[in-house]
């Protein structure tokens, strides 16, 4: 028997839909709602007006801590799952399904409900604020997503038992995709709940695969990670359907070409241009950068300052995003100048040649240079001045020819692991919805 998790927001079908598969298998429903009630001897409209949420909150996080490890259907508060330690109490050892349905369709289903509203809005305007805040970690978490809002609560509970909670796969196309990969598929990779992937041209240099495999039993996580080559972003995302995957990392050279292929990409990858975060959920593809968020969190101290972007693909697209976003002064370098000119008239910043003559306090090297033996230097050594940091995005190797340069000429230097650990960190989070926090993940690269 399985453990089935419920997750979605209020009036997706959680409690109808749970009452329906716990019937179906005989095993018990657990309400986390209902549960809350009959603890406090009142009504969560009563808990809410009397105590407040974050008492609520606290009711709710003691009743999902006790709940217990063998097969049940356990139907969750709207809310629980924002909760880090709830999410990964309800990650273990158990089947995660997100019931979703259009907006309109959830308020039809609320209407006259004596919930109290967690935001003031209107109440159709709740639910899309809702929704907008909740979605990403809810397809995180996700093994399987539902659309409730045309079927009945039987059909919806009869095709999660049918589909024993994760996403059907064709045996002939999975076995001939994934003789394109690699000789080392494990044998048993159909079954596995969930699929993720590396994608790029090349990829056997990621280090995602050794994180993602280490973190994933750490937090109960049903998953394997892969290498996947392809030819470029639609043969990855034709990899991606065939697997029946749910996620993947992207990398040079497709990030700008994968933003195309996505159904919904945020409004990060929008502004950037690039995506480097896929996640599938019911069939649509929804698109994220967390580039930018690696580049962002190593240099907040920099705020206000001068910055040189080296480059003009999506890595520099991601870093001048990132730059702006702490007020900095950027001026962007790029080998084909004409490039440099588009990218500095989209984000409205400086381009010019790469010379000796351009001041900044910050020099980003967003260019692959330093990735191959053999590769020297790819900024000019009289910008390597002893009050400049130098940030090379390049992590394999961590000590690339530019940083070994800066380091003599006495600039602080900040390697390419350091974008690598907090972008990875922000990505684990989009494609699984666990947070395994930044200290972790710098155990397991070290």
């Amino acid at each position: 028997m399985e453990r089935y998790v419920l997750i979605g927001l209020r009036g997706s079908g959680k409690s109808a839909i749970g009452r329906r598969m716990a019937e179906k298998l005989r095993i018990p429903l657990y309400d986390t709602d209902a549960l809350i009630e009959e603890r406090a001897n009142q009504s969560i409209p009563e808990i809410f007006s009397g105590s407040g949420e974050e008492v609520f909150r606290q009711m709710e996080r003691d009743v999902i801590a006790s709940l217990q490890k063998g097969p049940c259907v356990i139907a969750t508060g709207g809310g629980a799952v924002m909760d880090p330690e709830n999410a990964r109490i309800l990650r273990q050892q158990s089947h995660i399904i997100l019931l979703t349905a259009d907006a309109r369709i959830l308020l039809s289903r609320i209407q006259g409900s004596s919930r109290p509203s967690l935001t003031g809005l209107s109440a159709l305007d709740e639910i899309r604020h809702l929704a907008k805040l909740r979605m990403p970690i809810y397809r995180g978490l996700a093994d399987l997503c539902i659309d409730t809002g045309s079927i009945r609560a039987d059909e919806a509970a009869a095709r999660i038992i049918s589909l024993n909670g994760m996403q059907r796969r064709d045996p002939d196309l999975f076995a001939e995709t994934t003789a394109t990969i690699s000789s080392e598929i494990p044998d048993d990779l159909i079954s596995c709940p969930l699929i993720f992937g590396i994608t790029g041209n090349p990829v056997s240099h990621s280090r995602s695969p050794h994180l993602y495999n280490t973190l994933f039993p750490e937090c109960g996580i049903p998953g394997r990670y892969l290498f996947l080559p392809a030819e470029s972003a639609e043969d990855a995302i034709l990899k991606l359907r065939a697997l029946g995957a749910k996620g993947l990392s992207v990398t040079i050279p497709f990030k700008e070409m994968m933003i195309s292929c996505i159904d919904e990409p945020d409004e990060d990858a929008l502004a950037i241009g690039a995506v480097n975060t896929v996640l599938s959920c019911d069939r649509r593809l929804y698109g994220y950068n967390t580039d930018w968020i690696g580049i962002c969190s190593p240099i907040r101290h920099l705020r206000g300052g001068d910055a040189l972007v080296v480059g003009a693909g999506g890595a520099a697209a991601a870093a001048v995003y990132a730059l702006q976003s702490l007020d900095m002064d950027v001026t962007i370098a790029n080998r084909t100048e004409k490039r440099g000119e588009a990218l500095a008239d989209r984000f409205g910043c400086t381009s010019a040649p790469l010379s000796s003559s351009i001041h900044a306090d910050l020099i980003i090297n967003a260019t692959p240079v330093g990735m191959k033996e053999g590769d020297g230097s790819p900024v000019p050594s009289g910008l390597l001045r002893p009050d400049t940091t130098i940030f090379d995005l390049v992590y394999t190797p961590p000590m690339t020819p530019l940083l070994r340069e800066a380091e003599a000429a006495g600039c602080r230097i900040i390697k390419g692991t350091e974008m690598f650990i907090h972008q990875a960190r922000a990505q684990f989070t989009l494609l699984t919805g666990i947070d395994p926090g930044i200290e972790r993940i710098r155990e397991v690269l070290s």
